[in-house]
């Protein structure tokens, strides 16, 4: 862009009114100003390879075939109102909601981290697919007294939420405005990688927010009866290797923690890599 200037200055001063340079420039700036918010939006845009891997098969397997149709059977807004908690860099906030729209689906996401460079990386990848009109902006809502983030592949493990690179600008969530509103919420990827204060912050807000009949989605990876197939045990022992309060969960206790908040387990799909798709209703 320097170079663009200088080289837009030097033949203007070749030439001998003033008058013929500032049409010119006028011209010029929004291009500039573009090219400026171009840049700053790239550079913005965090990747997650897990997100990149997954978003086909649970849109696939259990976004579009069962749990989108069986919203739209009891709904009388003809619109699908989703909340997704932890959306991380936004690789499933703009890939869901782009593909819901092209399967001929109203949509309204609200995506929500507590951590501010994932909002920053949610809310540019939106601008840049000009999915504004479906896409809320990012909201850094905290879950629980610990946040929980899955930007990055669950790498951000410096600190709760509040502290350090993991959930700063994160706030106190206030549900005042959603009771009863939204028809589905999502969590994907962040069970095993937050406290487990994290878990009961997800399970209190899809309580709060969630209309009656509407559907809650934990991914991840899970134990049944205390245990796991080897990769997932394995992992397990890595995650809490890196930070004791992390963990493969099981999924058991994570129903438990729903049932409390008047969130019923209703079924679970088998995904690739060993993980799964968790579906709830709220009573």
């Amino acid at each position: 862009m320097a170079k663009l200037l200088s080289s837009f200055f030097i033949v203007q001063a070749t030439t001998s009114s003033a008058a013929a340079f500032l049409p010119k420039f006028r011209r010029l700036t929004p291009l500039l100003f573009n090219q400026m918010s171009s840049s700053s939006q790239i550079a913005a845009i965090l990747e997650s390879p897990s997100a990149e891997r997954n978003k086909g098969p649970i849109y696939d397997m259990v976004l579009g075939s069962k749990v989108f149709p069986t919203l739209m059977e009891n709904n009388d807004n003809n619109k699908i109102r989703v909340l997704e908690l932890a959306a991380g860099c936004g690789v499933h906030s703009t890939y869901f909601a782009s593909t819901a729209l092209a399967d001929g689906m109203s949509i309204e996401w609200h995506p929500s981290d507590p951590d501010l460079e994932a909002r920053l990386s949610i809310d540019a990848r939106v601008e840049r697919d000009n999915l504004a009109d479906s896409i809320r902006p990012a909201n850094g809502w905290i879950l629980g007294k610990a946040g929980g983030t899955a930007c990055n592949d669950g790498h951000r493990d410096k600190g709760d939420a509040g502290a350090n690179n993991s959930g700063v600008g994160g706030i106190e969530a206030d549900y005042s405005q959603y009771h009863n509103y939204f028809d589905l919420v999502t969590c994907i990827n962040m069970i095993h990688i937050a406290p487990w204060e994290a878990t009961i912050g997800l399970m209190k807000c899809a309580g709060k927010t969630l209309r009656k009949g509407g559907m809650l989605l934990c991914y991840g990876p899970y134990k049944i009866g205390g245990t796991a197939v080897e990769s997932n045990l394995n992992f397990d022992r890595s995650l809490k290797s890196r930070d004791s309060r992390w963990g493969v969960r099981n999924l058991e206790d994570v129903i438990e923690v729903a049932k409390k908040e008047g969130i019923t387990f209703d079924s679970y799909i088998e995904m690739p890599a060993h993980n799964l798709s968790v579906l709830f209703r709220k009573d």
